[in-house]
């Protein structure tokens, strides 16, 4: 009788698996096709193969974009949820909200909240995953990913995954496409408060500047020439604060406000090439009104009070009306959004 027990459960065992992966080849073949862009992290684990852990902006949803009655399980373990997508440059799919009812009138990937930190940050934050958090891959391939993927030291150009999607929610990882321009944020100066004393005082010195000064480099890493767009007072830029900052930021400085754009903002990369952007984000153009948890607002440098909340440097290519007055037609624009690293105004980069 126990022999029979045992040949049960392995046979549940088998069919569970077959049923597993016969939904899995049926999602991939006949489930909707959409990329979403993610940044691997880098172990690999011998005793499975070679894989590429994946972390993507809807592992972590704050408060903004939760409906429903997610907020009050955000740390039931398992719940299940469903991250409601809508469509941005370059074909690729973002976060609209998170709900725990799947939507029929949108694109909708399935999850489930979990208590792993990896997947998001602070209070409020609905931490969750979607069975697409790991990538194998064929023997050895995981190293050449992170050696085109990069390094903070280094350019780091963005991993976008196919994804299929079947009726449920379920979604399969199908493959995977890299960005044609990477990134790069570079440190040229950080403003720490000086931990020595002042011979004279015995106080702390004194700084004249609370933010950092940053360099960013775009590069073309594809087999063609690009064109990115930048103006004015790197207006082809824009600092934005990250999802789990604890006070409210709103830019200050209109210098950047939609305008026509000249032949000149128009830049060529050819394969390979570079361009670079020094940004003094004590200067007035980078200035902030800050909210605080309190209430109170300020408006200055982002630095203001050792401020330790982390920002990223955002490229944005222009709004195709904002084409319309250059006189001489411009080919192979760069669409979409390319963020930085995060950062803060104590020169930490995460």
């Amino acid at each position: 009788m126990r022999r029979y027990f045992i040949l049960l459960a392995i046979v549940a065992q088998l069919a569970a698996l077959a049923y597993m992966a016969g939904k899995r080849e049926v999602i991939l073949a006949t489930g909707q096709q959409i990329y979403l862009r993610t940044a691997p992290i880098d172990p690999r684990d011998p005793f499975r193969g070679d894989f590429v852990r994946l972390t993507y902006p809807l592992n972590a949803v704050y408060s903004k974009q939760i409906r429903g009655n997610v907020i009050d399980h955000l740390d039931d373990k398992g719940y299940q949820v469903y991250a409601v997508l809508k469509l941005a440059e370059n074909d690729l799919y973002v976060m609209d909200f998170l709900t725990d009812q799947q939507s029929q009138d949108q694109i909708t990937i399935k999850g489930q909240i979990t208590n792993d930190r990896r997947w998001g940050r602070g209070r409020g934050a609905a931490n969750v995953k979607y069975g697409l958090e790991q990538l194998f891959v064929e023997q050895g391939a995981g190293l050449k990913i992170e050696r085109i993927r990069g390094t903070r030291s280094r350019i780091q150009v963005p991993m976008e995954v196919q994804v299929a999607i079947g009726g449920d929610g379920t979604a399969v990882l199908r493959d995977f496409r890299w960005s044609e321009l990477g990134m790069q944020l570079e440190m040229l100066r950080m403003n720490r408060p000086n931990r020595g004393n002042n011979a004279n005082t015995g106080q702390n010195q004194a700084i004249t500047t609370l933010s950092p000064k940053v360099k960013v480099s775009l590069k073309n890493v594809s087999d063609a020439a690009l064109v990115i767009v930048d103006w004015g007072e790197h207006c082809g830029f824009k600092l934005v604060p990250v999802r789990w900052a604890m006070q409210t930021y709103t830019p200050v400085d209109t210098t950047c406000n939609p305008r026509p754009l000249a032949k000149q903002a128009f830049i060529s990369l050819e394969p390979d090439q570079s361009y670079q952007a020094e940004m003094d984000l004590s200067k007035p153009r980078w200035h902030m009104l800050i909210k605080n948890n309190k209430g109170v607002t300020s408006a200055g440098e982002i630095g203001i009070d050792n401020n330790s909340d982390m920002f990223r440097i955002v490229y944005q290519s222009p709004k195709p009306s904002q084409f319309s007055q250059v006189t001489v037609a411009i080919q192979n624009i760069w669409q979409g959004q390319m963020p930085s690293r995060a950062f803060n105004a104590r020169g930490r980069i995460d």
